[in-house]
């Protein structure tokens, strides 16, 4: 051997690695995740072309639950499950269970120095304390599990090769309850309206306290909750399409809504097109989308859908892509995008609310400069009863139309208990059987009954079968008489 070969070095082997991702097992109904999570066989909550949101149930606890399931493991998917668990996470630390909040946050400060910018100094010091303990965890799905690695890092489930998060089990989708009221040609009531409003405005705030936006909220999306008091809310179920707010992304990599998508994200698109680069997000963008959403729960449906729309008019054009951002931009001036609401909307919105008509005229204005922030909307009139309502969650104070309804409610469940249902029990069983209830009733006040008011009763009961028997003959009698006299 040559003194070289002595000194020549040979790459080891290694052995070959697959490019490709793993195979997912297929997420079908009765599939056990994490020997825990059962897949139901009912409809799914929500299904599109990344996810599915399957009803679930906890084999260890006994309770149902949601899985969203993703339906591959590639790149976009993985980014989108991390960051879905990332923000759900985050906002489950900066709030504890009773809603207060623990940790703050750089972007919640650059908030409240726009807000700063908008407002005067009175409005601007009570709306820095309610913004800095507003509990937006509330807001979004409590998460319960994930598919993580051995360090508890969002990462593919070992077993099935499946991305998925385990969360709250929702009762009802905004979009199936907008159907709802379609079909039995109905309207939300306002105080639903309220809550879907006040829900949009805060879930936006909440992601942009953490330098997020989403144009991708929609109706499918946003599903009512029940409150640990029973109290119905509405919270978002799909975190996917958050991204960061400034952030130079292409349109085709960009979760959103084509019908909600804001004029400067069209006019960015179609300038994209011609001189090449990406678009800058920003946090306008979110408040044109929310108040699209918004006005859909008025109107029960996109309000380009609305008769004589211009909408109607791009559809019977039969445009593309292209021409219909063209038309947001207002490039295509002949459509009338300056009138996004209609007149007989706008004047239907006026009729229920003068307050939540102006606060959608000052989300959807044109120009970006000149609209709303979203800060300012989760101040406006319009939100003056929710506001008080999560000042008295946050204090433990029972809101004064709570107590009432709570009354309410049993009073009406102590009248029934105690009616006595007519049409299935014999008469002189009645009679008894209120005789019973009043002399209960009369134990339990300390006024004695007196004397003669159950025989009293009984008459009143004989007489009023006395006059039913009569009033009966009479009228056959009657019948018979007409038809002798037809004959």
């Amino acid at each position: 051997m040559s003194p070289a070969s002595r000194y020549e070095l040979h790459a080891p082997e290694i052995p070959a690695v697959s490019s490709a991702a793993p195979i997912p097992q297929k997420a079908e109904p009765g599939l056990l995740l994490q020997d825990r999570w059962r897949l139901s066989r009912e409809k799914p909550f929500f299904d599109d072309e990344f996810s599915t949101i399957f009803k679930a149930r906890d084999v260890r606890d006994s309770r149902e639950v949601c899985v969203k399931v993703y339906r591959d493991a590639g790149p976009i998917a993985v980014q989108r499950f991390r960051r879905s668990v990332e923000l759900l996470l985050t906002f489950r630390g900066r709030f504890n269970e009773k809603g207060c909040r623990v940790e703050g946050s750089q972007t919640l400060d650059l908030l409240l120095e726009e807000l700063r910018s908008q407002t005067n100094l009175s409005d601007y010091a009570s709306a820095h304390s309610f913004v800095s303990h507003m509990n937006f965890r509330s807001c979004f799905a409590e998460i319960i599990s994930y598919s993580h690695d051995k360090e508890w890092m969002p990462a593919m489930d070992v077993e099935t090769n499946l991305l998925f998060i385990v969360m709250e089990i929702p009762e009802v989708s905004l979009r199936d309850r907008l159907n709802e009221c379609v079909h039995t040609k109905s309207a939300l009531k306002v105080d639903e309206i309220l809550q879907i409003h006040w829900a949009l405005v805060t879930m936006v705030c909440g992601l942009h306290t953490e330098g997020y936006i989403n144009l991708d909220i929609k109706p499918a999306t946003l599903f009512r909750y029940r409150n640990a008091k029973g109290k119905e809310m509405w919270k978002l179920l799909d975190l996917d399409g958050a991204v960061r707010t400034g952030a130079q992304v292409r349109l085709q990599d960009l979760p959103y809504v084509q019908e909600y998508a804001p004029p400067e994200l069209a006019q960015l698109y179609l300038k994209g097109q011609r001189e090449g680069g990406r678009i800058k997000l920003s946090r306008s963008m979110n408040v044109w989308s929310a108040g699209m959403c918004a006005l859909e729960a008025v109107a029960l449906m996109p309000v380009y859908d609305v008769k004589y729309s211009w909408y109607q008019k791009w559809k019977q054009n039969k445009g593309g892509n292209t021409n219909f951002l063209a038309s947001i931009a207002g490039e295509k001036s002949n459509l009338g995008l300056e009138k996004v609401i209609p007149q007989d909307l706008r004047e239907g919105m006026q009729f229920v609310s003068d307050d939540m008509g102006h606060l959608l005229e000052i989300m959807l204005v044109k120009e970006p400069k000149h609209r709303s922030s979203i800060a300012k909307c989760l101040l406006h009139r319009w939100f003056v009863k929710k506001r008080q309502q999560a000042f008295n969650a946050r204090w433990g104070i029972e809101d004064e139309e709570e107590e009432l309804e709570k009354k309410k409610e049993e009073a009406d469940e102590e009248e029934e208990e105690m009616a006595v249902p007519t049409e299935v029990i014999p008469e002189d069983l009645r009679a008894y059987i209120k005789a019973q209830l009043a002399k209960s009733a009369a134990e339990r006040t300390g006024v004695p009954v007196k004397e003669g008011t159950l025989e009293e009763d009984e008459q009143g009961d004989s007489d009023r079968r006395d006059k039913r028997e009569k009033s009966i003959e009479k009228a056959g009698c009657e019948k018979k008489a007409r038809s002798c006299t037809i004959m």
